[in-house]
């Protein structure tokens, strides 16, 4: 919880200064860049992460990855982190500024589950369903999951919907089991 808090206060602080400056896509960019670039190297991750590597070695280390490749905000954004000794809250920093990104632009994001691949007219279907209830643009992440039998699940803000046979054996499961209406004899 802490760790949030404090990530949300620097994206926040960070998202505001790219929109004074009118970057706001630009470190987006970017901030989806380091992030995978801190997701898909471990030794990076422990060395920028490790107490016993000094301050001045961190800093050499993200100049010499991002300089020429990111912005000058960024970085010196960057920078700062690591002066005041947050760099293990890099990574929450960089998804709460992806959620302050897709808060500004008015992007949710629909999770779709499915026994199989959907096809794309009922995936535009869905997408266009949400759409008109929501009205707000959408970005969709499908994934395909074979024990769902049949059906469909959707994610997305604070909404579930199952629509998957699964679910609808689970429900009907839990429904014989209680017993909570028989009379007592």
């Amino acid at each position: 919880m802490k760790r949030t808090k404090l990530a949300s206060r620097y994206a926040k602080a960070f998202f505001d200064f790219a929109q004074e400056q009118g970057k706001v896509e630009n470190v987006f960019t970017d901030v989806a860049f380091v992030d995978k670039t801190f997701d898909d190297n471990r030794e990076l991750r422990f060395t920028i992460h490790s107490p016993v590597v000094r301050v001045d070695k961190k800093l050499a280390i993200i100049n010499a990855l991002f300089e020429g490749k990111v912005d000058e905000i960024t970085l010196r954004y960057l920078q700062l982190i690591l002066k005041k000794g947050r760099e293990l809250h890099i990574d929450t920093i960089c998804s709460e500024f992806v959620k302050l990104y897709k808060k500004y632009n008015n992007i949710v994001t629909l999770y779709i589950t499915s026994a199989d691949e959907l096809t794309k007219e009922c995936e535009e279907e869905i997408v266009a369903k949400i759409k008109s209830y929501i009205n707000a643009n959408i970005e969709v992440k499908k994934d395909v999951k074979p024990d769902l039998i049949g059906g469909y699940r959707l994610y997305f803000d604070d909404y579930y919907i199952d629509a998957s046979v699964k679910g609808s054996l689970d429900k009907l499961r839990k429904e014989l089991i209680d017993k909570s209406y028989q009379v007592n004899f």
